[in-house]
């Protein structure tokens, strides 16, 4: 099956056109997920990616893509469809297409917690809508919210069986949290409860991170957030491209806890011991130092990183809840 099969296989019949826009808009972001490469390679991999604008529907098999990627394929699939569009490249790309001859926006990679993570993580989305400006030949990526026509977008949305599992998984999991008594519980205490609560994060690095931390500032006080921090262990593999870990850490009484973030999995307590053992797997920090854990090792970015001799010789080392970050975390998407 390819990537264009995978995305149009369950398209509902007798949609409208804007149904169809929605559509394709939001099982895209069940599938693809912003580059972990693009902001941690060298200048010569970073050039070409940014220069490579050859996008193909039918042989995408990589998940991992930039905003002039994305906006390419959302074009493609509008084409496919004989929907009027175009890529508006403004150093960031996002799509403009029409509908009655209105201008609507489409920008899923716009912002930190992008629509690839709220559509995910079942949030609502904040870059697809009426363009607020309908009357310049460029338009900027904002919407009007306004507008008549965004009232029909959640109408739409409950036609999509696989967007409103994911609504309502975020739904039970919000509530949840918001209906713990967690006055009395230590910080260390409720952001394991949180964590406990979240349980098996999607898949993308960064759209799990944004959502944890969406999370974390409905959960926790403005006070207590000061002593919620995090540093990114990265390891860039063969092909160059880039897995990432992010490490919490939150003091408490002049002590540390640490927790380890990454697709695919549950966020995980761990210990100084096992976070220095990532070094052994090619994982390495930027500058910033993880308090209390001394790391020996230093992410070098756009060079294949290797594990380390002891480790090859004694993969054993690797204590068990190490072991799932030796795999690396990109999916081909067939």
């Amino acid at each position: 099956m390819s990537f264009k099969q995978l995305i149009l296989s369950d398209i509902p019949n007798n949609l409208s056109d804007l149904e169809k826009a929605r559509f394709i808009y939001l099982k895209l972001a069940m599938y693809l997920n912003f580059s972990t490469k693009f902001q941690n390679t060298s200048s010569k991999e970073f050039a070409k990616m940014y220069t490579n604008k050859n996008v193909n529907i039918d042989n995408i098999n990589t998940n991992q893509i930039i905003c002039k990627w994305w906006a390419r394929i959302y074009s493609s699939f509008l084409n496919e469809f004989g929907m009027k569009n175009e890529v508006i490249d403004l150093g960031h790309e996002y799509v403009i297409f029409y509908i009655n001859g209105k201008k609507w926006v489409a920008d899923a990679t716009n912002d930190n917690y992008t629509d690839l993570a709220r559509i995910k993580y079942g949030n609502e989305s904040m870059h697809f809508g009426v363009c607020f400006d309908q009357k310049s030949e460029k338009s900027y990526p904002n919407i009007n919210y306004n507008a008549k026509e965004m009232a029909i977008i959640p109408e739409i949305d409950k036609k999509f069986k696989f967007y409103q599992m994911r609504i309502e998984i975020y739904k039970q999991l919000r509530n949840k949290l918001l209906n713990v008594s967690a006055n009395k519980l230590e910080i260390s205490e409720k952001i394991e409860l949180m964590f406990e609560t979240i349980g098996k994060l999607y898949d993308g690095y960064y759209e799990s991170k944004e959502f944890v931390k969406q999370i974390e500032y409905d959960f926790f006080s403005e006070e207590e957030m000061k002593h919620i921090h995090a540093v990114e262990l990265k390891r860039t593999n063969k092909n160059l491209e880039v897995d990432i870990i992010q490490c919490i850490y939150v003091k408490t009484n002049d002590e540390y806890s640490y927790y380890l973030l990454a697709p695919n999995l549950d966020i995980r307590k761990v210990n100084p011991k096992d976070i220095r053992k990532l070094a052994y797997i090619g994982y390495g920090i930027d500058q910033k130092k993880i308090p209390g854990v001394i790391f020996p090792r230093i992410f070098k970015p756009g060079i294949a990183d290797k594990k380390l001799l002891k480790y090859r010789i004694f993969p054993n080392t690797i204590p068990l809840p190490m072991q799932p970050y030796n795999k690396e975390q990109l999916g081909r998407i067939i």
